[in-house]
């Protein structure tokens, strides 16, 4: 198989879903200059409509190039291409995660500038956000990962909704049970507790194992028409 195949169904993937990842970024670019009003109610809602952004991201994209490609009947049409099913798990997965990781990227950036360089928040809520934004990254591969292995509407739908309906659970957690976090984020200097540290290690293990999993659950499918 040749190497360029790959490669031309991600670049295909990035041309078709471009607008979904630069609507996301737009939305959360205009959370985040909300905060410029200061005051209470803006940071609020900023700060809310910031993290909708990034997680109407997390559940469209997985919908759009995995979930369409089947319902638009284009997948026959793409498994005759000289290409191999775990190739295309493969290249689908790249793709998908990739496409995530530029919007996600940009907008957690974004928000470090607003604490450290326009002082909107105090640094000490830099921990916090760091630990809220990788919420909406475990779901995005939670999601991707259903979708991909399952190859199924019905199944994508059912992990968008078990995923959205668990953040506020997650954060009525973190806030109740890591009391460094609420103690520390009105503080003027990020402090990387123990906990702190154990929560994002734990997280990006998360990512990494489902992502493992994805890739290992599509490698042992032998049938994707």
């Amino acid at each position: 198989m040749k190497p360029n195949v790959v490669l031309r169904l991600i670049l295909k993937d990035w041309r078709l879903q471009r607008r979904v990842i630069i609507l996301s970024i737009a939305a959360g670019a205009i959370a985040l200059a909300t905060l410029l009003m200061r005051g209470q109610t803006p940071v609020v809602i900023g700060a809310v409509f910031f993290f909708i952004s990034i997680i109407f991201c997390a559940c469209l994209l997985p919908i759009t190039n995995i979930v369409n490609e089947r319902k638009k009947q284009t997948l026959p049409f793409l498994m005759s291409l000289p290409i191999s099913s775990s190739r295309y798990g493969a290249a689908k997965l790249l793709s998908t995660f990739g496409m995530f990781l530029v919007p996600w990227l940009t907008l957690v950036v974004a928000a470090l500038y607003m604490i450290v360089g326009r002082h909107i928040l105090p640094n000490g809520t830099i921990p916090t956000m760091l630990i809220l934004a990788n919420l909406p990254f475990i779901g995005f591969c939670l999601i991707t990962g259903t979708t991909l292995v399952a190859e199924s509407e019905g199944w994508a739908n059912a992990a968008v909704a078990v995923v959205n309906s668990s953040y506020w659970l997650v954060w009525y957690l973190l806030v109740s049970h890591v009391p460094s976090l609420t103690r520390n984020w009105a503080g003027p200097v990020a402090v990387w507790s123990p906990e702190v540290v154990r929560i994002l290690v734990v997280q990006f293990a998360i990512v990494l194992l489902i992502l493992a999993l994805t890739l290992y659950a599509q490698s042992r499918k032998r049938n994707f028409i």
